[in-house]
């Protein structure tokens, strides 16, 4: 048993913490002008809540797909603000997804 829990904390030096940097720092420039006016029509309090802790919006033509950490602001993404990201994203399909 004490070989097991050795083997399990014996981490290679190629793996490595990485701090979390939030979505407005990471977005590709051709979604950027959007993702602010999304933060204009959310306001700052939610934008910094359910968007900037994405981890990743994908746009392909009329698509977006939108990659979050939970469950719940999965949830309220789709209920509260999914007529503005429509809009301001100029897209026709969206497809909200937790990691």
């Amino acid at each position: 048993m004490d070989f097991y829990t050795e083997s399990l904390l014996d981490i290679p030096e190629e793996i490595s913490e990485v701090p979390f940097t939030r979505m407005e720092e990471r977005i590709k420039d051709e979604l950027k002008e959007d993702f602010m006016k999304l933060k204009e029509r959310v306001g700052e309090e939610y934008f910094e809540k359910y968007f900037n802790s994405l981890i990743r919006i994908n746009k392909h033509e009329k698509d977006l797909l939108i990659i979050t950490s939970r469950e719940s602001h999965r949830s309220i993404i789709m209920r509260e603000f999914f007529d503005h990201i429509k809009e301001v994203f100029n897209v026709n399909n969206i497809i909200i997804a937790k990691q």
